[in-house]
Parts: structure tokens; C-alpha cells; sequence
């Protein structure tokens, strides 16, 4: 008896050290030394993400933050307030990681990914303190 309590832990303990091993090689990154070329890749991701919708990031985005927060454009109407009222969606949440030396975007509701082969990165230091 006691073997197979055995056996069955040590499968499940090398299965802990290897959630561990790959988290450890995944860090929080920052876009280094943007290009057209970077930002370019980064709005069509994003593009992709949103199923062909344009999407308007600013020129330094994910270059100090490794988590950048995409929100709705809401609809004006005459007076300048939002036409349809207060919008409710959530905003999309994503992540940039560097993962094995590449950059990856990551959408934080279904955590898929996108390779960002145009962008440099480097890792956040400050998010990793």
C-alpha cells in the first residue's frame, strides 16, 4: 500500500516542478526600441485579437507597462456624451511576456498567444520585484 501511495505522489510532484520550471521562463517584457515596424505588428495582433476591428495604441505602448488594458470606443452622440449610454463591456486585458528569448502577447480571458517576431523586448524589471 504504502508503494502506490507513493508512485501515485511522485507523478504529481514532477508535475508541480514543471508548472514551476515554465513559469520561471516566462517574465513580464517591454517593447525595446520601437519601430514602425513593431508598433505595425503590434496593431495587427491586435487587429486579430479583435477579429479584423481596427484598433488605435499609442506610440509607446507596452514600453513601460507590461500589461496594456483595450477598451471600447464609445459612440459620441450631439452633445459629446456617449450615444448609447455607459458601455458595460469589459475591456480586453493582454500581457507581454518574454518566453524562451521571443515576444508574446498574451489576451488575459482565454490566454492566447501571439508571436511577436517584428518586436524586441526586454524584461520589466519593475514588475518582476
Amino acid at each position: 500500500m504504502i508503494l502506490v501511495r507513493v508512485a501515485l505522489l511522485t507523478p504529481a510532484a514532477f508535475a508541480v516542478l514543471a508548472c514551476t520550471t515554465l513559469a520561471a521562463a516566462e517574465e513580464p517584457a517591454l517593447i525595446d526600441r520601437p519601430t514602425p515596424a513593431s508598433k505595425a505588428e503590434l496593431t495587427r495582433v491586435l487587429g486579430e485579437a479583435f477579429h479584423g476591428r481596427s484598433v488605435t495604441i499609442a506610440d509607446d505602448a507596452l514600453t513601460r507597462d507590461s500589461i496594456l488594458v483595450i477598451e471600447r470606443r464609445a459612440i459620441k452622440g450631439l452633445e459629446g456624451s456617449p450615444a448609447d449610454g455607459r458601455s458595460l463591456e469589459t475591456p480586453e486585458v493582454f500581457r507581454l511576456v518574454l518566453r524562451d528569448r521571443r515576444c508574446e502577447l498574451i489576451r488575459s480571458s482565454d490566454l492566447r498567444r501571439w508571436a511577436l517576431s517584428e518586436t524586441r523586448c526586454v524584461v520589466n524589471r519593475r514588475a518582476t520585484d
